[in-house]
């Protein structure tokens, strides 16, 4: 019983990775893993070194720390705010390069063209100096071209890469050049159609969403996929329901900040307020669930709490491959930015690690409720930031409770222990993969 499960999994598992799409997406995703780890540990050194409010600062003033941020940022800028344009790039030459097109930059650079016309021809911005936003034409912004992009930038390569490689085909729409031409030129003529025809459609696509919906097309999937969650409360069932989606998008490449984060925030943030006021009038503190909630119990590392697979690598894993990783990325890993391990294991589009990916955490959220609500550790009464090292987080989350940090504690236990399965039957896979490629055969599924 055990082999006939390990050879559909192992099954299921090929069939994903010689996918063209999924193949091409995932060798994207690899190709970016220094672009990741370099913005996160960026991100990592503005948000905890050199923060303003930070250790340094009672050595340093906070306006010079603020103003040595800057170098950070335009990192960040120049790899993770672009990323959903990167991924789009990548995707779509490898995509091309593996329908065997003669030149994948072509169709590249057409999902570049296809990924800004739909992009809204005006934005709202708000002002350095503060106010209402105001809109405006010839700007881009960063939510749309970077980590919150990644599910348009995949789409857009998809379908512009497929469609201009179908079109580019059709010898009835490619310009003949004879004589002594040089092959740039010949190659930009018979390209011709196929990028006017798919960034045309592209534009008609783009102008039809926005009239028939009301909202751009960033915009108009966001609502796709935010409607089902709307009416949703604090509640522990509809917080483990919107962490399970916004996992299980995570686990697909997609960032969901605008999509669960658009329907968790603001209650979440009222109800960490309320807990806050209530804690500095000496009152009981009225709520579980609030904003570091998620922060602090199931996403220690990150989402997903990558921590918890991280260190079951070092604890179990043989592989050098896998251990050379998660000794690279453990530095950003504890201060809870983990995009390189979801996108550099992979998780994204494992058929193994996203489940634990996705439902460990509601596992951990649940006994973190009940601990809580039976009064074994103090209620969350300060607002932490995202970044705070787990341990410390629930020290300084529960107000100065060691309780929180043994719960912490605990937890991540329980997750390297729950995560550490998915990791055996993960390298199992990989063993056996390795073995066929070397041989040359691939078994097929048991029944």
């Amino acid at each position: 019983m055990k082999e006939k499960l390990f050879q559909k999994i192992m099954w299921l598992a090929q069939k994903m990775g010689s996918q063209i799409h999924l193949r091409s997406m995932r060798d994207a995703f690899i190709t970016l893993i220094p672009f990741l780890v370099l913005s996160g540990m960026m991100i990592l050194f503005n948000n905890v070194v050199i923060a303003p409010d930070g250790f340094l600062s009672a050595l340093i003033s906070p306006d010079r720390l603020a103003d040595w941020q800057t170098v950070g940022n335009k990192v960040v800028n120049g790899t993770m705010n672009i990323l959903g344009v990167l991924i789009g790039i990548l995707f779509s030459f490898n995509l091309a390069r593996n329908r065997q097109y003669s030149t994948p930059l072509m169709p590249a650079l057409v999902t570049v063209a296809c990924l800004f016309v739909l992009m809204p021809v005006a934005l709202p911005f708000v002002p350095v100096s503060g106010g209402n936003a105001v809109m405006v034409t010839g700007a881009a912004a960063y939510s749309l071209l970077g980590t919150s992009g990644t599910f348009v930038a995949l789409m857009c390569g998809a379908l512009a890469t497929e469609l201009f490689v179908w079109v580019s085909k059709n010898k009835r729409l490619q310009i003949r050049i004879e004589g002594n031409v040089p092959p740039a030129v010949t190659q930009s003529f018979n390209t011709l159609f196929a990028v006017m025809i798919t960034i045309l459609l592209f534009a008609v696509g783009s102008y039809l969403v926005a009239t028939l919906t009301g909202h751009e097309f960033h915009e108009a999937i966001n609502v796709l996929i935010q409607a089902p969650l709307l009416g949703l409360t604090t509640s522990l069932p509809g917080f483990l329901l919107l962490d399970i989606i916004n996992n299980a998008l995570f686990s697909l490449g997609i960032n969901p900040g605008g999509i669960t984060g658009a329907v968790l925030e603001p209650p979440l943030l009222v109800a960490m307020q309320q807990n806050m006021d209530a804690w500095a009038a000496g009152r009981e503190i009225p709520n579980i669930i609030v904003r570091p909630f998620s922060d602090l119990y199931g996403r220690m590392g990150g989402t997903g709490i990558t921590l918890c697979l991280i260190l079951a690598v070092f604890i179990r894993s043989r592989r050098s491959d896998l251990r050379s990783f998660s000794k690279t990325v453990i530095p950003t890993t504890l201060f809870n930015i983990n995009e390189p391990v979801i996108f550099g294991f992979p998780i994204v589009f494992s058929p193994i690690l996203m489940i634990p990916f996705t439902f460990i955490p509601s596992l951990l959220y649940i006994l973190a409720w009940y601990a809580t609500a039976w009064g074994w550790v103090s209620r969350i009464v300060v607002y932490v930031p995202w970044s705070v090292p787990p341990l410390i987080s629930g020290y300084l989350a529960s107000g100065g409770d060691y309780r929180n940090v043994v719960l912490q504690a605990l937890l991540i236990a329980i997750g390297v222990l729950l995560y550490m399965p998915f990791l055996m039957l993960y390298e199992k896979v990989l063993a056996a993969a390795e073995q066929q490629a070397a041989s040359g055969t691939v078994p097929p599924p048991h029944a």
